[in-house]
């Protein structure tokens, strides 16, 4: 092995090791807040949560817009519950109060209420969030924290659309936008658990757009190592894959490299850095667990993948796979919003066709075109591997999307060589 390799996987390395020490360590401080600094505002949230079904519909029959408050009750309870006394094993264990005869808005009611202890653990997750849970509620409940979480994905959003725009990048300025509005950004910050995945997709993605157009794309394999680190500590499981495709398509559409090997290596190095953060990870926490718990978790875990991949039913694995990837279409803007929706979606396929055909230019590069449906590919692969979890919660899971929607709009780009209406100039990074 050359030295160079052996100083970036000791680069890579210490990163990992680093950033998870941090993001550990984050977890431990809020443990230590007591709790009487946030019951107040914990109960303040409970009864929030309450005045609504632990799912519900922001507009009535469109299932994009269903609203998923059942994760954030059990974070809310996991976060209160943590022992200031013994930080770690409350920490690694993930304790909640619980019962099956209510839902979990009640379940956390009651729990605030009358001061009951946990009683289930949910510690195959790092429920990193959890952290920022507890800081917010020393001065607010979690209807602030929606309001936060909705400025905050909003001014992201907004401040990337202006990099792109400020540097010439229109079509990925038109792509990104249409990307998040097929996505349905605007239910997101509604929901804890909708809200970050989003927020660190804007942050790379911003990151990314700099640092690729003062062309110091060598700063990149790292973040997306803490990236993937990131997105395992905060996400429950959502649309997690957004955080590698989307600013890794934003990055190969920016870099003026056409070459198909090169190209292919730099987006394989990127992702399985963040498949080695995102998995590790998760990997850490359970032997952790383990460690500090002195049992075998593995239980937990098998049963945690189970779940997630389900078994094929009676119809087969085909069937089952073909229904979640249906579903999660099904719910992208404006697919889901009726006969109408359908129609505007027919509408906007034919004027792509058109202009693709009519508008096609010279010098089209097949290798950035393979690569960005390669890439725009990830959500389905998601939804094969994990059938079960996108198949029950394609309300949420279809958000993984936005990837793939950018990933067309960046192919339309290519073709046309950024076709703009009203004007016969074409434009291209």
């Amino acid at each position: 092995m050359r030295i160079c390799h052996i100083r970036k996987l000791l680069l890579y390395t210490a990163v990992f090791v680093l950033t998870a020490a941090v993001l550990t360590g984050a977890l431990l401080l809020s443990a230590l807040i007591p709790k009487s600094a946030v019951r107040d505002n914990m109960l303040s949230s409970a009864e929030l949560l309450c005045e609504h079904r632990v799912f519900f519909e922001l507009q009535k029959d469109i299932p994009a817009s269903k609203i998923d408050r059942y994760a954030d009750s059990i974070l809310l309870n996991i976060a209160y519950h943590y022992d200031s006394e013994e930080p770690l094993r409350s920490v690694m264990l993930s304790e909640y109060y619980y019962t099956d005869i209510q839902n979990e808005n009640d379940n956390l009611r009651d729990a605030l209420r009358s001061q009951l202890a946990a009683n289930t653990q949910y510690l195959r997750y790092w429920h990193g969030s959890a952290a920022l849970v507890i800081a917010a509620h020393t001065f607010t409940d979690i209807g602030g924290m929606y309001i936060m979480n909705i400025a905050v994905i909003t001014l992201l959003m907004i401040f990337l659309l202006y990099m792109l725009i400020k540097r010439g990048l229109y079509g990925g300025a038109l792509g990104t936008l249409l990307a998040l509005l097929a996505a349905g950004i605007w239910f997101t910050g509604f929901s804890l658990e909708y809200s970050w995945v989003f927020v660190i997709t804007l942050i790379m993605s911003v990151i990314a757009v700099s640092l690729v157009s003062g062309d110091k794309t060598e700063l990149l394999p790292p973040l997306f190592l803490v990236c993937g680190i990131v997105t395992n500590y905060l996400d429950f499981l959502t649309a997690e894959t957004l955080t590698l495709t989307f600013p890794l398509l934003l990055t190969v559409y920016i870099r003026h490299e056409d070459h198909v090997r090169k190209n292919a290596a730099f987006a394989l190095k990127n992702t399985v850095l963040w498949g080695a953060g995102y998995a590790g990870m998760w990997l850490t926490k359970w032997l952790l667990a383990a460690l500090v718990l002195g049992e075998d978790v593995m239980p937990y875990i098998g049963e945690h993948i189970s779940e997630r991949i389900g078994d094929a039913g009676e119809n087969g694995a085909a069937a089952y796979i073909f229904g979640a990837v249906r579903d999660n279409i099904s719910c992208l803007f404006p697919l889901g919003y009726g006969g109408a929706g359908v129609i505007a979606a027919v509408i906007l396929l034919i004027a792509a066709a058109y202009i693709c055909f009519v508008y096609r230019r010279k010098g089209i590069s097949g290798a950035k075109i393979l690569l960005y449906a390669a890439i725009g590919a990830v959500p389905y692969v998601r939804y094969a591997v994990l059938h079960n979890h996108s198949y029950l919660h394609y309300f949420f899971t279809y958000r993984a999307q936005a990837a793939s929607v950018l990933a067309v709009c960046m192919i339309i780009y290519e073709i046309t060589g950024g076709y703009e209406l009203g004007s016969s100039k074409r434009k291209h990074p």
